[in-house]
């Protein structure tokens, strides 16, 4: 799968099931794009956060919420 649909496949992982914690969309869009790494997704996520169509949220521990915007 090209690397060009990461960002529609994050929108429509978070449309379907709401807001997600990093490690579970990380693991659901491995699935499609295999050789995904946590810095790629890490990359992408900022890009979408600039553009204003998703929000990133830190959470204790290190971990993060991700939503729609």
């Amino acid at each position: 799968m090209q690397w060009k649909l990461l960002p529609s496949a994050i929108v429509d992982q978070l449309k379907r099931n709401g807001a997600l914690k990093f490690e579970e969309l990380h693991k659901r869009t491995k699935k499609s794009f295999n050789g995904l790494s946590e810095n790629e997704l890490e990359t992408m996520l900022m890009k979408m956060e600039i553009q204003g169509l998703i929000k990133v949220y830190r959470l204790p521990r290190g971990k993060k919420r991700i939503e729609l915007a």
